[in-house]
C-alpha cells in the first residue's frame, strides 16, 4: 500500500472508534465483537453475566430520568441508579460499571460478573526445529506435509500453555466467576486458538508450493490468533501500560509453551509425520500484532530463503579445494559484514591464495545459471510484478521441468505456479524439489556430466526434459521476508536491533551442524556416493539423449510415397480442412491458444491470411442440442461458418467410435472439437476439467512427418490412428513435424449448470 494510502487510513480509523461511542446500543452490541478497545467487556447475558446492550438500556434509562429531574444536576452529567454517583460522560459510567463489582452485580440482576473478560490477540512467531527424512525411498510425496504437522503441534504446545497460564491466573484470582445459583462460568473464558497460518504450508497458494518434506527450518514464520482472559480495568489503562502488561504477558507465556515443546511425547505425531522425523522444535522469537495490524504468514510472504548445504567432494577437484580452504581459513580477506550477511544473504569472505583449480568458478557460474535474469521495467512481458528487494527487476522463467514429477499436469508451464523468480535460492515461492533439482543439476554442470546451459534450456517453457534431484536431508528453509510489514515498522520483523537475534544465528549453525553431521555419516556417505555414481553413468547420458533427440530437426525432404496410405474415412474431413485453407478463411486463433502454440515458420505467416492455428467447434447434436439452443453458450465462430465441417467432424467421431478394432472403441459423443492445422504445441495440460468424458481424443491428418503427440514425455503416432489420454491432468505437447499436418481433438469440458 502506498504511504499516502497510509495517511488516509490512519485518520479514517480514529474518527471510527471516536464515532463508537455514540451510536445507538443495537450498533454497539455489534461492535462489541469485534477489536475494540474501550469496549464494556461483557458475556452473553442467557450465561448468567450482563451483556451490553443491558448496560446501555440502563444508561438510557439514567438519561430519561435526568431529563425528568430537578435542573440542579447538570445536563451533561450522567447517574448510576444504583449508588447515584454522577459521571461527567457515558464513557465513565461504563468504566464504573465494569469495575465496580457492586453496581456490576445489580446491573446483572444480582449475579456476580466476572472480573476478566476474552480479549483476542494476534501474534507472530519465528520457529526453528530439525527435521529429516530417514529414507527418500519412503518420503510420501505429496500426500502429507512436515510443515502442516509442526504447525499442529506449535499449536497444541500453545493450547497447554494457555491453559496452564489460564489455570494458574483464575487461582490466583481473588474475584469469582460464579454465579448466585452456585454455578460455575469459568468455561465462558477458558482460552482458545481461533487460528493460525504459515509460511512454508500452502493453503491459500497452489499446493505444489508446499514446502517439501525433509526440510529443517530457522526460518518458519507462524502467526497465531486466540482468546485469553484479561482484567477488565486494563482496558481503562494508558496504551503504553497495556502494551507492557500484553508483552509481559507474551514473555511468560513463550517461557511456559517453550517448555511443553521441550516435553511433548514426538511418538504421539509418529502416524501423522510417517517416515520423516522432527526434533527439537523451538520458538526463536515472538512478537504481539498490534490491535488492526494485519498479517497472513503464507500471503503476507514476499520472499523466502532456503539453504542447501552442498558437500565439495561431490565436486571433480573439491577434495583439492577442501584441503586449501581449510589451510588458508584463518588467512582471509572478509567484506565489511552488513545485515544482509548476517541473515545468510550476499557478502564475501576470500583467501588471500589463489585456489588450486577453477572448480569454484565452475560452482559460481552454474550457480549463475539458475538466476533470474535482471530486466529493464520497460518491454518484458515476463517481468515479476508485485516481487521487492532483490527479486524486484527479475524476469520470470518456468521451472516446469525442476517440479516433482509426480505433479505432472500440476507443474505444466502453461500454470501460474511453475513461473517463479529466485536469486540465490532465495524466490517468492519453489515448487516442491525445485531447489534439489536445480543443485543435481549444478553439480552435473560442475562435472562436466550435462552442458553449461542445461538450467537455461530446460527452462525454456516448450521444453520438457529430465532433471537430476539433489540428495534430501541437506536443506533448511533460512528466512522469509514481509516486505510491506517492514515498510510500515522501518525494519525487519523480528529485528531489534541493526542485527539478527542472537537466538537466530545461534539456532542456524546449529542446524547446519547436526545437518552435517548426518551427512558425514558412513551410511549416508555411501548413499550419496552411489547417487554420483548413479548420475554420472545412468542420468546424465540420458539427458544428454533426450537433449540431442531434441535438437535434431525432422528432414524435409519426403514424398507421399514414404506415407500411410490415407483411410476413405478421413477423405471428407481432410478435403473439407484443405479447402477452407486455400479459400483463405481459416479462423484466427484465440489469444488464450495462442499462448500454448509454438511460433515457428509454419505458422501465421502474414496479418493478411491465416493458414495455420487453431479454432473450436461444439456438436450440434450434443444431448439432444441442447448447448445449440441454450442463449447462455456462445456459439463458436466455427459453427457459423463451416457447417457442413461441423457435421462431418462429430461424424467421423462416430465412425471411430463403432469400430471394435480402434483403440476409441465405444467413446461416447464429445461435446467440442478442437481443430488445428500446423499447429505444435507446447507442454501444457487442458483448462478447466473433463465433465462425464475424462479422456479427450486425438487424431492427425494430412501429409506430414513428425508431429507425434507427447503425453508426460512418451511419444505416440497420431496420424491416422486415433488415441485417448487425459487432457485435463496429463501434460501434452507435440512433437517438430514437416509437411501439411491438420489435428482434431475431440472433448467434453465441464459445463455450468
Amino acid at each position: 500500500m502506498p504511504t499516502s494510502t497510509f495517511q488516509l487510513a490512519i485518520p479514517f480509523l480514529a474518527f471510527l472508534l471516536l464515532f463508537s461511542y455514540y451510536i445507538p446500543s443495537r450498533s454497539f452490541s455489534l461492535l462489541h465483537s469485534s477489536h475494540y478497545s474501550a469496549r464494556p467487556a461483557c458475556v452473553d447475558i442467557h450465561k448468567g453475566h450482563a451483556s451490553t446492550s443491558n448496560i446501555v438500556r440502563l444508561v438510557s434509562k439514567q438519561q430519561e430520568s435526568i431529563a425528568n429531574a430537578s435542573t440542579s444536576d447538570p445536563p451533561q452529567h450522567h447517574r448510576c441508579q444504583f449508588c447515584s454517583q454522577t459521571f461527567s460522560s457515558r464513557n465513565e459510567l461504563f468504566r464504573h460499571l465494569r469495575n465496580s463489582a457492586d453496581c456490576a452485580t445489580q446491573a446483572n440482576g444480582g449475579k456476580e460478573m466476572s472480573q476478566h473478560c476474552l480479549k483476542r490477540i494476534d501474534i507472530v512467531l519465528q520457529i526453528a526445529y530439525e527435521c529429516y527424512v530417514e529414507s527418500e525411498m519412503l518420503i510420501e510425496r505429496l500426500e502429507r506435509y512436515d510443515s502442516v504437522v509442526i504447525g499442529k503441534i506449535v499449536k497444541h504446545a500453545f493450547l497447554m500453555g494457555l491453559n496452564t497460564l489460564y489455570d494458574r491466573q483464575m487461582l490466583m484470582s481473588t474475584t469469582t466467576t460464579t454465579t448466585a445459583a452456585g454455578g460455575n462460568n469459568d468455561e465462558d473464558l477458558e482460552p482458545k486458538i481461533l487460528s493460525s497460518t504459515q509460511t512454508s504450508v500452502a493453503s491459500q497458494r497452489h499446493y505444489s508450493l508446499s514446502q517439501e518434506n525433509g526440510v529443517s527450518s530457522v526460518g518458519e514464520v507462524m502467526t497465531l490468533s486466540y482468546l485469553y482472559p484479561i482484567r477488565k480495568t486494563l482496558l481503562d489503562e494508558k496504551k503504553e501500560y497495556r502494551q507492557k502488561e500484553e508483552i509481559k504477558s507474551l514473555d511468560e507465556l513463550i517461557l511456559v509453551v517453550q517448555k511443553q515443546l521441550q516435553n511433548i511425547d514426538m511418538d504421539e505425531w509418529n502416524n501423522d509425520l510417517g517416515s520423516s522425523v522432527v526434533k527439537d522444535i523451538q520458538l526463536l522469537s515472538a512478537k504481539i500484532l498490534t490491535d488492526g495490524a494485519k498479517m497472513h504468514a503464507e500471503t503476507s510472504c514476499t520472499q523466502r530463503a532456503y539453504h542447501y548445504i552442498l558437500p565439495l567432494n561431490w565436486l571433480n577437484g573439491g577434495r583439492e579445494i577442501e584441503k586449501w580452504w581449510l589451510d588458508n581459513r584463518n588467512n582471509v580477506i572478509q567484506s565489511e559484514v552488513s545485515n544482509d550477511v548476517l541473515y545468510g544473504v550476499g557478502g564475501e569472505v576470500r583467501a588471500k591464495t589463489r585456489p588450486p583449480n577453477d572448480t569454484l568458478r565452475r560452482l559460481k557460474s552454474a550457480l549463475r545459471s539458475a538466476e533470474c535474469k535482471r530486466v529493464s521495467q520497460e518491454g518484458s512481458k515476463n517481468l515479476a510484478s508485485g516481487r521487492y528487494g532483490v527479486l524486484a527487476l527479475k524476469k520470470r522463467r518456468p521451472w516446469h521441468n525442476f517440479a516433482d514429477p509426480n505433479l505432472k499436469g500440476d507443474a505444466s508451464p502453461n500454470n501460474k505456479p511453475v513461473w517463479k523468480v529466485i536469486d540465490q535460492f532465495r524466490g517468492d515461492d519453489f515448487v516442491a524439489e525445485q531447489i534439489r533439482r536445480i543443485i543435481g543439476s549444478v553439480v552435473a554442470i560442475c562435472n562436466g556430466w550435462l552442458p553449461d546451459d542445461f538450467i537455461e534450456t530446460a527452462t525454456q517453457m516448450d521444453m520438457f526434459i529430465e532433471t537430476p534431484a539433489g540428495p534430501i536431508n541437506h536443506m533448511y528453509f533460512a528466512e522469509a521476508r514481509f516486505h510491506f510489514n517492514e515498510l510500515v515498522d522501518g525494519k525487519r520483523l523480528f529485528q531489534e536491533t541493526d542485527v539478527p537475534p542472537i537466538t537466530t544465528l545461534r539456532a542456524m549453525v546449529d542446524i547446519q551442524k547436526k545437518i552435517m553431521a548426518r551427512i558425514c555419516s558412513p551410511a549416508t556417505k555411501h548413499l550419496e556416493s552411489m547417487w554420483l555414481d548413479s548420475l554420472e553413468k545412468n542420468l546424465a547420458p540420458r539427458i544428454r539423449n533426450e537433449l540431442r533427440s531434441l535438437s535434431m530437426t525432422t528432414s524435409s525432404s519426403w514424398t507421399s510415397s514414404d506415407l500411410k496410405e490415407m483411410p476413405i474415412l478421413y477423405t471428407q474431413c481432410l478435403s473439407m480442412l484443405r479447402e477452407i485453407v486455400s479459400s483463405g478463411r481459416w479462423p484466427m486463433t484465440s489469444s488464450a491458444r495462442s499462448k500454448i502454440i509454438k511460433q515457428n515458420q509454419n505458422n501465421q505467416s502474414n496479418n493478411t491470411v491465416i493458414e495455420s492455428g487453431s479454432f473450436t467447434v461444439i456438436n450440434p447434436k450434443f444431448n439432444q442440442g441442447s448447448l445449440m439452443n441454450d442463449e447462455r453458450i456462445r456459439i463458436p465462430l466455427g459453427n457459423q461458418l463451416f457447417q457442413d465441417l461441423v457435421t462431418a467432424i462429430f461424424d467421423l467421431e462416430e465412425h471411430l467410435s463403432k469400430d471394435p478394432q480402434s483403440k476409441v472403441y465405444q467413446r461416447p459423443a464429445s461435446s467440442h472439437c478442437a481443430v488445428n492445422r500446423n499447429a505444435q504445441f507446447t507442454p501444457h495440460v487442458d483448462s478447466g476439467r473433463g465433465a462425464g468424458q475424462s479422456l479427450s481424443m486425438i487424431v492427425g491428418l494430412g501429409d506430414y512427418t513428425g508431429g507425434e503427440l507427447l503425453i508426460e514425455g512418451e511419444s505416440s503416432n497420431i496420424r491416422y490412428n486415433p488415441i485417448e489420454f487425459d487432457g485435463w491432468k496429463q501434460r501434452h505437447w507435440t512433437a517438430p513435424f514437416s509437411g501439411e499436418r491438420y489435428s482434431l481433438v475431440w472433448f467434453t469440458p465441464e459445463l455450468s449448470s
